[in-house]
């Protein structure tokens, strides 16, 4: 047996070189490539489209007070459509879309099918209760579900939600379940809204005194206005005047400023114009805009 020399160093190239064996070198091992294998652990695209969740703990509203521009108020998004909006227009005979208002109308049969009825399967009532009952050495299945309207599970000790059994007792699917059921609903709705309210609902003893009708203004619904709300008071705290004196001769006005910004004045009368404006009321004298 041949002795092996093993005082040798490696190399740190990849390329291990082997010490001759019974008189004869053999040739080094090298890699299969060129150049240095780089492993990456690259992850796949996403199959789908970025999406923005809201964050319920963290309120952006902390970071930043976004108030929309001119720009983004004046933008006119761009509507596009077919030219004919998918309506094939015949404009060589306009009698294609007379319709005869005597002769029966027919309908889509697809539209027949949405105005259909819907039939309630009658339910296997002798299984159900078989289902229901208690058992004393059998231990109680427990569904986690929203809705505890499975077997042997009563729905009226636990609720998931606010108000679910006082929704339930309303057994709107068995008030709209024909048509007839749904003609009669709609009209209790007139019905309801015809009647009188006289005595207050949560107040005893308050009852209604006069009933006024909710007309529009006549007069000015054809002139738009603006609702202005200030953050403080508008008056100065530090004028002696009184500010019930001040309010009803008061102007607001709107204005523009170079950049095209739009905002609100508040004008206030002066100290002077309020005395000569009681001088005038004490001698019955009206405004005029000329003097």
């Amino acid at each position: 047996m041949a002795n092996l020399d093993i005082s040798g160093s490696s190399s740190t190239t990849g390329t291990t070189r082997r010490h001759p064996v019974n008189g004869r070198e053999e040739r080094p091992i090298k890699a299969d490539f060129l150049c240095r294998v780089k492993y990456s652990n690259a992850l796949p695209d996403i199959p789908f489209d970025t999406k923005f969740l809201a964050c319920p703990f963290v309120s952006l509203s902390r970071f930043t007070d976004y108030k929309s521009s001119s720009l983004e108020k004046n933008f006119k998004f761009e509507l596009l459509c077919e030219p004919d909006c998918g309506v094939n227009i015949d404009l060589i005979n306009p009698e294609t879309y007379y319709v005869n208002p005597d002769s029966p109308k027919k309908h889509h049969p697809i539209d027949l099918e949405l105005l259909e009825d819907e039939q309630a399967n009658p339910q296997n009532l002798r299984r159900s209760l078989q289902h229901s009952k208690m058992v004393p050495w059998m231990r109680k299945t427990e569904y986690i579900s929203s809705e505890f309207t499975r077997f042997g599970v009563s729905s009226e000790r636990q609720e998931t939600r606010i108000g679910y059994c006082t929704k339930k007792k309303f057994q709107t699917d068995v008030l709209y379940r024909d048509r007839a059921s749904q003609i009669a609903a709609i009209n209790k709705t007139f019905d309801d809204a015809s009647k009188t309210v006289l005595h207050h609902p949560t107040k005893k003893g308050v009852t209604a005194v006069e009933e006024l009708s909710l007309l529009p203004d006549f007069d000015n619904w054809m002139h738009p206005f603006a609702l202005v709300v200030f953050d403080g008071d508008p008056i100065p705290q530090n004028d002696k005047v009184d500010a019930q004196t001040l309010m009803p001769q008061a102007l607001i006005r709107g204005m523009m400023d170079e950049e095209g910004e739009q905002f609100v004045t508040y004008f206030l009368p002066s100290r002077e114009t309020l005395d000569k404006r009681l001088k005038d009321a004490e001698e019955g004298l009206e405004f005029d805009s000329d003097y």
